[in-house]
């Protein structure tokens, strides 16, 4: 519907109000007949082609409806092109999905790649030639592309892909543990007999016969019945996982056999104890399902498996603990940070989770100074925000066995060492937040097995927006997003939200609501822990959409007495300023006034952390109209590494002194101008252009940095710029993430940009094209300054200056 929505506002707009439809408590039905009557109107006019990607992630209503609107239309000129994957059909939309396919429509049945298409996919996700070692690794997989891109992902981040000359390498035939992950998604989406079948077979070996798997599935010594089936072989066949080859069925992936040998997917030996009778299954019930319980297609691993689906936050206290210990050595001043982010976070109304972090610092060896200066900052006795003071506990004395604190983390919530990276980028650690994310990177490829990739792409996506690298940001969080096929849906709330408030800043909101949609779904501890951001991302989509009394009554209600929770404005510190702002608009003073109050208390209680005096001054600025007091808060803003909260000051201040200064108006705007130009905010520079505008004073590098060209040189991006400076200096990609403070994913993408633009395909052109351009730049120009902040050694705090 949002698809088709978009579509017709575009087409329809000046006949049709289309928003109009879209009411929250509209009838879906109805907004889907309207819908379809309104389609059908523009196809008439001109044919019309709708692609929807993944239909196999549909959930129920969307399947219905989509069911409807073809039918529907079926006489009308529009062609629907639908991609799925094979998948069981479990649910309502899947049987609607079916009943179409089964129905008019054509299947076209995706084969596999061929070899030259192989060895372009494999240079466009390593980002160099492939060399004969990565061709064998591809060959594999049988030209799947899915499994293909599953397959090097987890070599790169088993460190197992190295680059020589432009030309990338993979070391080792053993498969990495997450090619098993991999797997067992795929086979979670099969049918159970598919799967079954497929565990069996592997079994056998890569090529098999029907009586065979049944021989397989039967167990030891169960001999087959001549002539009977063997269910899932025909469905294996058109999935394009088996193939035919007169009586003998072999696999088309080869590593998919390979990993389906591994001991974690075989079928235990039978014990020898009376079985039950073999349970009724009711009339119609769907296969696998006897009792109310779906039979699975293999067996479930030992939880202490390396390959079995490991929760977040389950004994984790071990690696956090080596991971405070890494962060203490790289500086003698990480115990002070350490314990300034834990008070802060303890102030914010999370004792629990600080309290834990302190023992585990301790316990790593750290010694954390007292953090019993948290105090209430909600401005009520009862309210969330109450904290109770937070002291390291005692050593344990040597030889004395530890409590069992590795017991799992339903105190925190999450995985412990995400409360860490937020505290500190709360805090304005921001270099320990980056050492800390890559500490538990090394951490988990140290002890092996499946971790939560997708939640650490989303906090490194967030530790980077908060710095103002947008643009870096946005690639990490659809980095995660890209694994959620294989991620649960809780571990995806950060790069979802991060992706949301990014979107916002380009101007993007289709997509912001669709992610912050998206970030709605998920219940439990996991959406407990990010409901603070989630309340703040959806008061600014409330703002950018022009409901500036939502925004205010959504977080503060002053008649009612509804107070935010205290860690929104730990970890927004302009959501006070923000919502000031807004509530002077509509006229709501209390809820002014409550808004700044809480941003004083918090930054009394917390004066080492410059963002939130930033924040403090911020807020009162905007509430007494003080154009010096915002001027400050910028400046705090400036040192505190926080460029986009900055420009946010400066913009403030230019309001105070639009009346009455015009050229200082001028000045402070085209500051803010020039901080959203290097973040990549194209939605607030554009708002400030505006602004200039009516002042009658262009601003010449905002109109500039709006055309920046295609392709050459003068296209890249900062970011993009940092990454080659680093590739130049003879690092590989993983060596480069490193220095950046980003994913070895993010380099890989940045990279992939680069040479695109440049119509380059190796590291080796880059380096050459690279030194003839530094060569031929003039210095004093704009591009020598571009260059010159790529820098030989960039680090998070000189590319915040």
């Amino acid at each position: 519907m949002h698809l088709l929505l978009n579509y017709l506002r575009r087409v329809l707009s000046a006949e049709r109000d289309v928003d109009d439809l879209v009411r929250p408590d509209g009838n879906p039905f109805r907004l889907m007949d309207r819908v379809g009557e309104l389609v059908e109107i523009a196809a008439h006019r001109h044919p019309v082609v709708v692609l929807l990607d993944d239909v196999h992630l549909v959930d129920d209503m969307g399947g219905l409806a989509l069911r409807g609107l073809v039918q529907s239309l079926a006489g009308s000129p529009v062609l629907w092109l639908l991609t799925r994957r094979s998948v069981a059909a479990r649910s309502l939309a899947q049987h609607a999905v079916d009943r179409l396919i089964d129905g008019d429509a054509v299947r076209l049945h995706l084969g596999a790649l061929d070899n030259e298409a192989v060895a372009e996919l494999c240079t466009g996700l390593l980002g160099a030639k492939p060399d004969s070692s990565v061709l064998d690794w591809a060959a594999r997989c049988g030209g799947n592309p899915w499994l293909l891109a599953g397959v090097f992902d987890a070599l790169v981040t088993a460190g197992r892909v190295v680059f020589v000359d432009g030309t990338a390498a993979v070391l080792g035939e053993e498969l990495p543990d997450d090619v098993l992950g991999v797997v067992r998604g795929l086979l979670d989406e099969l049918p159970a007999a598919v799967g079954r079948l497929l565990v069996a077979g592997a079994g056998v070996g890569a090529a098999f016969t029907a009586a065979e798997a049944a021989a397989a599935l039967g167990g030891p010594g169960v001999a087959p019945v001549a002539g009977a089936p063997v269910a899932g072989v025909d469905e294996a066949v058109r999935a394009g996982l088996l193939q035919r080859h007169g009586e003998k069925l072999a696999f088309a992936h080869g590593v998919l056999a390979e990993a389906l040998r591994h001991p974690v997917f075989r079928r235990p030996e039978p014990a020898a104890v009376a079985l039950p009778a073999p349970a009724t299954v009711p009339a119609g019930a769907p296969e696998g399902v006897a009792d109310g319980h779906r039979e699975q297609p293999y067996p479930v691993p030992p939880e202490d498996s390396p390959a079995a689906p490991q929760r977040p936050g389950c004994g984790c206290t071990g690696p956090v603990a080596r991971v405070v210990a890494a962060l203490a050595d790289r500086s003698d001043a990480a115990p002070g940070t350490l314990a300034r982010a834990l008070r802060l976070l303890a102030g914010a109304g999370r004792t629990a989770e600080a309290a834990r972090l302190a023992e585990v610092a301790v316990r790593a060896g750290v010694d954390v100074p007292d953090v019993t200066g948290a105090a209430d900052t909600s401005g009520s006795a009862g309210s969330a925000g109450a904290a109770h003071p937070v002291t390291a506990p005692e050593r344990p004395a040597a030889g004395r066995p530890e409590a069992a604190t590795a017991a799992g983390c339903a105190v925190c919530a999450r995985p412990l060492w995400t409360w860490l990276v937020r505290a500190l980028v709360a805090a304005d650690a921001f270099e320990e937040a980056a050492a800390v994310c890559d500490a538990v990177r090394r951490e988990a490829g140290r002890d092996g097995g499946p971790w939560a990739r997708g939640l650490w792409h989303g906090h490194r996506a967030e530790l980077l927006a908060a710095t103002g690298r947008l643009e870096e940001a946005r690639a990490e969080a659809e980095t995660a997003l890209g694994l959620a096929d294989r991620t649960p849906p809780e571990d995806l709330l950060p790069a979802r939200l991060v992706l949301a408030r990014i979107s916002m800043h380009c101007g993007d909101l289709a997509t912001a609501s669709q992610q912050l949609r998206m970030a709605e779904r998920p219940a439990g501890a996991a959406a407990a822990a990010v409901k603070p951001r989630l309340d703040w991302a959806l008061a600014q989509f409330h703002a950018a959409s022009g409901r500036a009394a939502m925004t205010v009554r959504s977080l503060l209600d002053a008649e009612q007495g509804a107070a935010p929770d205290p860690l929104l404005f730990a970890e927004a510190p302009t959501a006070a300023a923000t919502l000031v702002r807004l509530a002077g608009q509509m006229g709501l003073g209390d809820e002014a006034a409550q808004a700044a109050g809480f941003a004083r208390r918090l930054a009394a209680h917390n004066p080492d952390v410059t963002s939130l005096a930033a924040g403090a001054a911020h807020a009162d600025g905007v509430l007494d109209d003080d154009p010096d007091a915002l001027q400050r808060a910028a400046e705090l803003y400036r040192l505190a590494g926080r460029p986009l909260a900055a420009g946010g000051a400066l913009e403030d201040a230019a309001r105070g002194n639009g009346g009455r200064h015009k050229d200082v108006a001028a000045r402070l705007l085209a500051a803010a101008a020039d901080l959203y130009l290097d973040c990549g905010a194209q939605r607030d520079t554009a708002r400030v252009q505006r602004r200039l505008r009516r002042l009658g004073v262009p601003h010449a590098r905002a109109a500039l940095g709006t055309q920046r060209p295609k392709s050459g040189w003068e296209s890249l991006t900062g970011a993009e710029l940092r990454v080659v400076r680093a590739i130049v200096d003879g690092r590989t990609n993983r060596e480069a993430a490193g220095v950046l403070f980003l994913s070895p994913h993010t380099v890989d993408s940045h990279l992939r940009r680069v040479f695109a633009k440049l119509d380059i395909n190796s590291r080796v052109e880059l380096t050459k094209q690279f030194l003839a351009h530094e060569a031929a730049v003039p210095e004093g120009t704009a591009a020598s300054r571009q260059l010159a902040a790529a820098g030989p050694e960039p680090r998070l705090s000189s590319v915040i200056e």
